[in-house]
């Protein structure tokens, strides 16, 4: 390992995989987007990762998401704490997204599979050393590597992160593991002592911490921040029965009212910004319905919609 390498903080705790806020015409809101990842820092989040899965990053070219990544650099946003996602099948779009979070001054990258044909380990494997060979030889940003094969029908099996690690070990730091298959999470931390592994469930978090795992990149610290912070930094907090039932409340609702648009929905309660409800196509927003029975489900938790703001 460089020594610039061995001085950088270790990537963990939670991290909140941004929502993106959209305009009208359905571009990124940079404005609103900015006061939101100000808030998550704020909140105690370790890191914020956008344009994953729940920062509906499949949704956005390459260009405009490094447009964002470049306003906020120039808008003087600490960068060491970001980590942005590459969520491109195409191995371009992947490495110019590598490319300019490393730039940009990025702490590292998530990368997703290449998704849609449904890749081998072999395929996957190529498609890392197609990347890195775009990209001079090696990756120039540390890589966290994105396991969420319900989605992108392209699993990280141990095998696969094996011979990523052989390949490009000095750069893949972490893995997130967003099945919410807790034994499976549990395994990877067991398995892969080198790797920060993440969960991406409120959930597993628990039994993963308990285990020297890295913490969670997930969707819930948008709305939850403080209390997910509060509750990793504290043995008891985080394994005490009400707390680890309500956690398991509250993503329950958001996964039955449709995740990504219901984070929105709550975000707009939270907010009292009726803009934060519009999702990039071809989502669409919560309809009345599925909003009442999430914003109900959340107040049985006694989640205080008044007491959160940007």
């Amino acid at each position: 390992m460089r020594p610039l390498e061995a001085a950088r903080q270790q990537v963990g705790g939670i991290v909140a995989a941004a929502l993106t806020p959209v305009t009208d015409d359905y571009r990124i809101d940079i404005a609103r987007w900015r006061a939101h990842l100000d808030w998550l820092l704020a909140q105690g989040c370790s890191y914020v990762s956008p344009f994953g899965s729940t920062g509906e990053g499949p949704s956005f070219s390459a260009i405009e998401k490094i447009e964002a990544l470049t306003a906020l650099r120039h808008g003087g946003f600490d960068m060491e704490r970001v980590i942005p996602a590459a969520m491109s099948a195409a191995l371009d779009d992947t490495a110019a997204t590598v490319s300019a979070a490393a730039r940009l001054g990025c702490r590292a990258a998530l990368i997703v599979p290449p998704y849609y044909y449904g890749a081998s380990g072999e395929g996957i494997a190529t498609y890392f050393a197609g990347c890195a060979a775009r990209l001079g030889g090696t990756f120039p940003i540390d890589i966290v590597l994105y396991h969420i094969p319900q989605m992108s029908r392209a699993p990280f099996t141990t095998g696969l992160i094996e011979a990523l690690l052989a390949r490009h070990g000095e750069r893949i730091i972490g893995i997130k593991d967003s099945t919410g298959v807790e034994p499976d999470t549990v395994a990877l931390a067991g398995r892969f002592p080198s790797l920060r592994v993440f969960t991406g469930d409120d959930r597993v978090l628990p039994p993963l911490l308990g285990v020297g795992g890295a913490g969670m990149i997930g969707g819930m610290p948008n709305i939850v921040a403080r209390e997910l912070v509060g509750r990793a930094g504290s043995q008891t907090a985080l394994n005490e029965a009400a707390a680890v039932d309500r956690a398991a409340r509250r993503i329950e609702a958001v996964e039955a009212c449709g995740g990504v648009v219901a984070l929105k929905a709550l975000k707009a309660r939270m907010a009292d910004d009726p803009a934060w409800r519009r999702p990039m196509p071809p989502l669409l927003p919560i309809d009345p319905a599925a909003e009442a029975r999430l914003i109900s489900a959340f107040e049985a938790t006694r989640f205080d919609f008044a007491a959160q703001s940007d």
